[in-house]
């Protein structure tokens, strides 16, 4: 048998004097690298997708017993017939996954606790049971109607979203421990490779690991002083990538087309991964991106970070509806607390105050009065007992201007609880960003506008994520910029129910 030698311009091969070309090392090592990289990816995605059908599969089987368990007191004392646990289970373990699958529950990052698309799937699962009950089960009296397969339905979408919840913390403990976190290398600037590192330290549940950078031009003529280290150079990207031992590669730089078709074309050789983090991007906070197909290819297409009218519709419509069942049950509380104000200081029972509401128009927000009369005028005077760094945010610990009953109501937030009023008036909602002085927008840059885009809330992801404790700006800012670019009615109820256990933490002052 013979071979054919590799041609010249292979770079693991060297010119010989009698003009002999060998190589130098294995030619087979680099598709052993390839086949490598490419298994540990593909296994990252089997290991998640088997992960989830065992989770899955539990969670509906506790599921169906619940069902069984419960039916009577939901099918009219059990009028209605018993659902048999054979098809449910049937569904549980055929139906289900391929629904989750086409619904796209079975993706990486935030798609495995996505409430929308588990719902989507469990109900689809449910429909084609009750369908296929309904062809081949004629001769079967008392057949389970559609009642039984949309509570059956409901419970099982509960249990496979909580036991994913489960699944994600403890997949995030995993990632924040060092474990199952895929090595990437970042193609940029010491300032840009430094910045994604920071950042993916900081953020809880990353499950990238930067370990190494390559500058984006041929090469760097000073020493490289960041903390990612320097792996190589673009030119010959594969043996940075296996310098660093990386399975994937993160373009933050901007790179002539035909220079990023043939970096790209190097990593697919050798099986790693290609992400892109243009630079005209990465800056622009206040976007939601969005993939568009057109006949000439695919886009990015950016537009502002805001709620679009069906989600403002049925926001305000839960708003509604929860504020009046709220005032209904809690009339009680504001009547005690009213009357403890009233008899704690003088002056009057509710403080008004001009905010900035949705688009910076004024309103005056409602709470019970915390403080004495005229606090407000001596905010200048006690500016330099601020207790955050920032001007744009303004918080005294101890603060001298709060009564005694203000300040047992602002360590329970009961002092917020009128505010529910400012709801019923449409100034406000029940969940969104806090609505800040208007003073304050003096001190804003134009993308703090950004909170500016939706309606203020009660209650919001900085208040459930640690409140006065957070004394970073920019941080609230980011926190409520991923609600919105985030937002469902799932996430205003997931942050409503947060919000009690989160009145009894520090941080409430």
């Amino acid at each position: 048998m013979r071979f054919s030698a590799p041609p010249a311009s292979h770079p693991a091969v060297v010119a010989l004097s009698q003009g002999v070309h060998l190589p130098t090392v294995d030619v087979r090592s680099g598709l052993d690298e390839r086949a490598f990289r490419g298994w540990s990816e593909s296994s990252r995605r089997v290991i998640r997708v088997v992960t989830l059908f065992v989770t899955d599969s539990l969670a509906g089987v506790l599921a169906i017993g619940a069902v069984l368990t419960t039916w009577e007191l939901v099918s009219a004392g059990g009028i209605r017939p018993l659902p048999d646990y054979v098809p449910l289970v049937a569904m549980v373990f055929c139906l289900l996954p391929l629904s989750l699958w086409a619904c796209g529950a079975y993706a990486g990052g935030k798609a495995r606790v996505d409430l929308v698309k588990i719902a989507s799937g469990v109900l689809i699962a449910a429909f084609l049971g009750w369908v296929q009950a309904q062809l081949f089960g004629r001769d079967t009296p008392d057949l389970p109607n559609k009642t039984a397969y949309l509570y059956s339905a409901a419970v099982i979408a509960g249990y496979v979203w909580l036991f994913r919840l489960a699944l994600d913390h403890v997949v995030a403990a995993g990632y924040d421990q060092g474990l199952l976190r895929m090595r990437v290398v970042v193609v940029g600037s010491v300032e840009e490779a430094d910045r994604l590192a920071n950042r993916c330290r900081r953020t809880s549940g990353c499950e990238l690991e930067i370990v190494g950078r390559v500058p984006p031009r041929t090469k760097e003529s000073h020493l490289d002083d960041g903390a990612v280290p320097l792996v190589g150079q673009l030119d010959d990207i594969e043996a940075a990538l296996s310098a660093a031992r990386a399975q994937g590669l993160i373009i933050v730089a901007n790179l002539p087309f035909t220079r990023l078709e043939t970096v790209v074309g190097h990593c697919f050789r050798v099986g790693a991964s290609v992400s892109v983090l243009p630079a005209t991007l990465k800056a622009l906070s206040g976007t939601q991106l969005e993939v568009r197909r057109s006949a000439i290819g695919p886009f990015l297409r950016l537009r502002p970070i805001r709620l679009d009218v069906p989600q403002l519709m049925v926001k305000r419509a839960m708003d509604l509806v929860l504020t009046v069942l709220g005032l209904a049950v809690i009339w009680p509380v504001l009547a005690l607390v009213a009357i403890a104000v009233k008899l704690d200081s003088r002056g009057p029972v509710f403080f008004k105050q001009g905010r900035a509401g949705v688009g910076g128009k004024l309103f005056d927000i409602v709470k019970f009065r915390t403080m004495r009369v005229g606090a407000h005028q001596e905010r200048e005077a006690l500016q330099h007992l601020n207790e955050y760094p920032d001007e744009r945010l303004f918080k005294i610990k101890v603060d001298p201007r709060v009564t005694r009953v203000g300040r047992f109501l602002r360590r329970t937030s009961l002092d917020e609880l009128p505010q529910l009023f400012n709801v019923l008036r449409g100034e406000m909602s029940l969940v969104g960003p806090r609505p800040c002085l208007p003073e304050e927008l003096t001190h804003y840059f134009e993308r703090d506008m950004t909170r500016l885009f939706v309606v203020p809330g009660v209650t919001g992801p900085w208040q459930v994520s640690g409140r006065n404790e957070i004394l970073d700006f920019d941080k609230v800012v980011r926190l409520e910029l991923e609600y919105i670019q985030s937002w469902s009615i799932f996430t205003d109820l997931l942050i409503l129910a947060r919000t009690v256990p989160a009145l009894f933490r520090r941080g409430a002052y």
